[in-house]
């Protein structure tokens, strides 16, 4: 790779350095080039944007496994490591996701920049703060990175040589570590603009808000039960007997992080002109009327849209788009678990396991969805425009003849869920490529224009070849995939387009949990959890649930519901689940286990029935059954130091349990 890149707008520069290290390894006093570097406002800013370089994507299986070893997907493949993971083979020697290395480096080379960018005559003085604003940032962000994954790190505030004798350097207690990070949001956001909707082009790169958001995410870590009086790391200590983390409860904790969410919601609320708010589509050139549907899907594919906080600009979805599409032709095999289908509500608000949510696990629906065919079109002599009006989002319910299992759920499960027998929305209107997908020679012929997904045992998702997979768990994901892409012939829209990190509704979420933890009875509570369920078409969960109101643990249990459901295969349910210490509930063998990534998954049976007599009528497939067991143990609730760190610097104790 080359050592220097020539600087481009800022939308499409992140996406070019992913192996810099050459680069970030460098101190200014044995570089011959370091003249050019800090002289040339060309290099100094190449040199800045390498600093961004180590920033991850959430790219399935290749920059990070946040997605695959989560209780709520399935990767198919064997061959990526989040497979080793979830069967517990993996040791402090894997090398698996080992990201210490270059979040140190990339740290390191920010030091080196906010120490020399002052010599570089070429920029102002305004740019210049900004940018060292910009680097910390970015060293706050690569500790808070390091934090989520493997506890507390080595804090080092300075740039230090290289020969330097890294055994005076030991991991520092979580909560300084957390101040640390905090004290780097502070001081970036004080050089940062409260936004970049004057200067799109600039999108991507750090603001006011996004500092107050990252901050509020290390303090809700701090404050959840990992962190929080974990009686489980009395022993995690440095060799000098220091106690990396507090083990008493500090209920103070969460106010800390519900004040700093709240920070984040009422700049964004004073605020008009920074453009953060949940997005609906009405109020977004999307249609006339409020659609939860539309908004829910677009949030995910319009770019740069008002919700999106932080994100990674110029990020290719290519890769997820054939990943999550069905066989043949594409990849499919990104395959949700029964655990996260079953934890969408019902279209009333209601869970699935309520007695009057209306929800019925068997059986073929009689009757279609409330927006199955808004225009009440004839299926048979209408393909065409009722294909257009799935694709564009009007038409969205369950269809008569689909199990009944996935009748009448709220729309974020239709945005979320390709199951079994549903139109899949991204092939084009042609009929013949469209049949493509749903006739099978060997099976039961079922061609009639619409292209149903056939992901039962013989069914066209389900053929063999070098480039045809299927999920494991008998669904694949529908989120974030465009609809107006065409998956028959790889032609993709809407691409590049961004990869978010945080959007506005994870703040909302973040800030009635922690809320909840010392205020049960707040009225922010209701009034921003009824603005998440609003856009998502359903009801308030206190004109559902009425009982639950101001109980803190009755809340805490629809609060995280919620947000399984509202952030479901974006990545947010495995730090969830460990900060709250719910990933080791243990395997009571019940189907519907709602937590725990040990024990059974499970999916629907696909390998039931016949390959030449099973169709969409073959009842069988719709039976829960454990499609694997995975091992877990509360040490994964952190990933290991890899050894190879450990023996560079001996003052570095292991994680506890590895």
């Amino acid at each position: 790779m080359n050592k220097y890149i020539k600087l481009v707008p800022f939308l499409s520069v992140l996406i070019l350095f992913s192996a810099c290290t050459d680069f970030l390894e460098k101190k200014p006093d044995d570089m011959k080039t370091d003249e050019m570097i800090w002289k040339s406002r060309k290099e100094t800013e190449a040199y800045l944007y390498n600093v961004y370089s180590q920033i991850p994507t959430s790219n399935l299986y290749q920059d990070d496994p946040w997605l695959g070893v989560s209780d709520e997907i399935d990767l198919t493949w064997n061959v990526y490591n989040t497979y080793q993971i979830n069967l517990g083979n993996w040791t402090i020697s894997s090398n698996f996701y080992n990201k210490w290395p270059n979040y140190y480096k990339a740290i390191r080379a920010s030091f080196v920049f906010e120490n020399n960018v002052d010599k570089n005559r070429e920029l102002s003085e305004a740019l210049k703060e900004q940018y060292k604003a910009e680097v910390k940032f970015l060293r706050g962000y690569y500790y808070w990175l390091l934090l989520r994954q493997y506890g507390p790190v080595v804090l080092i505030k300075e740039l230090q040589p290289l020969a330097s004798d890294w055994k005076e350097f030991p991991r520092s207690p979580y909560e300084d570590c957390v101040a640390y990070i905090a004290e780097m949001m502070d001081e970036a956001e004080k050089g940062l603009p409260l936004h970049w909707q004057n200067d799109k082009q600039w999108f991507g790169k750090p603001t006011k808000i996004v500092c107050k958001a990252v901050k509020a995410e290390v303090l809700m870590m701090a404050a959840s039960p990992q962190w929080n009086g974990n009686q489980g790391y009395i022993d995690f200590k440095n060799l000098d007997g220091t106690l990396l983390t507090s083990t008493t409860y500090d209920e103070q904790k969460w106010k800390r992080a519900a004040d700093a969410s709240y920070a984040v919601i009422k700049t964004a609320e004073d605020n008009a002109g920074a453009n953060v708010r949940l997005y609906k589509n009405h109020e977004n050139g999307n249609g006339a009327t409020f659609s939860p549907f539309k908004s829910l899907r677009d949030v995910h594919i319009k770019k740069w849209n008002c919700e999106i906080i932080w994100a990674k600009a110029n990020f290719n979805h290519n890769g997820w788009e054939v990943h999550t599409s069905p066989g043949p032709n594409n990849l499919g095999g990104v395959g949700p678990t029964q655990r996260a289908v079953d934890a969408f509500f019902m279209k009333n608000g209601r869970t699935i396991d309520d007695p009057n949510s209306t929800y019925v696990e068997d059986g073929f629906a009689v009757n279609g969805g409330d927006n199955w065919n808004p225009k009440s079109l004839n299926i048979q002599n209408d393909r065409v425009e009722m294909i257009n009006l799935i694709r564009n989002g009007d038409a969205w319910g369950h269809w008569p003849g689909e199990w009944n299992m996935y009748a009448n759920r709220e729309p974020r499960f239709y945005v979320s869920v390709l199951y079994n027998k549903r139109v899949i929305p991204q092939l084009p209107t042609d009929i013949a490529k469209r049949d493509y997908y749903s006739t099978n020679t060997n099976t039961v012929k079922q061609a009639n224009g619409y292209a149903r997904v056939e992901l039962y045992y013989g069914g066209m998702s389900r053929q063999s070849g070098s480039y045809t997979f299927y999920p494991q768990t008998g669904y694949l994901v529908l989120k974030n995939v465009d609809p107006l892409s065409n998956m028959r012939d790889r032609v993709f829209v809407n691409t590049p387009r961004h990869d978010t990190f945080i959007r506005y509704a994870k703040v909302l979420l973040d800030y009635i949990e922690a809320l909840n933890e010392y205020n049960p009875s707040h009225p922010d509570i209701q009034k921003y959890w009824d603005m998440i369920r609003e856009r998502a078409g359903i009801p308030s969960v206190f004109s559902v649930y009425p009982n639950i109101k101001g109980d803190k643990a009755m809340q805490r249990e629809y609060i995280l519901q919620e947000r399984q459901v509202e952030l479901a295969f974006e990545g947010d349910r495995y730090f969830t689940t460990r900060r709250r210490l719910l990933s080791i509930t243990p395997d009571n063998g019940d189907p519907k286990r709602k937590y725990g990534d040990g024990g059974k998954m499970w999916g629907m049976d696909i390998h039931a029935g016949n390959t030449t007599t099973n169709s969409f009528e073959y009842t069988g497939f719709y039976k829960r059954v454990a499609f694997e067991t995975r091992v877990f143990d509360k040490k994964m609730n952190l990933f290991p130091i890899h050894q190879s760190e450990i023996e560079k610097n001996p003052s570095i104790v292991q994680n506890p349990g590895w």
